[in-house]
């Protein structure tokens, strides 16, 4: 089974909902001493893209992008 590409939480973009860490912990995790969130799981199997790709959407600042 394949990877889900690399992607990241753009700080400036974040609106601190912490969405993203109830949606998908494994993938997501509180900024230490911040309110954000940012990525620290980029070795997630394929079956978690639909996910991903939902929060990316969902996302109200836009802030999970993939790594380019």
């Amino acid at each position: 089974m394949g990877k889900v590409p690399e992607f990241y939480v753009d700080p400036d973009l974040c609106t601190e909902c912490n969405d993203c860490i109830k949606a998908m912990p494994m993938a997501f995790r509180k900024v230490e001493d911040e309110e954000g969130a940012e990525a620290y799981n980029a070795n997630l199997d394929e079956s978690h893209l639909p996910s991903l790709q939902k929060m990316m959407t969902e996302c109200p600042g836009h802030a999970i992008l993939w790594r380019k």
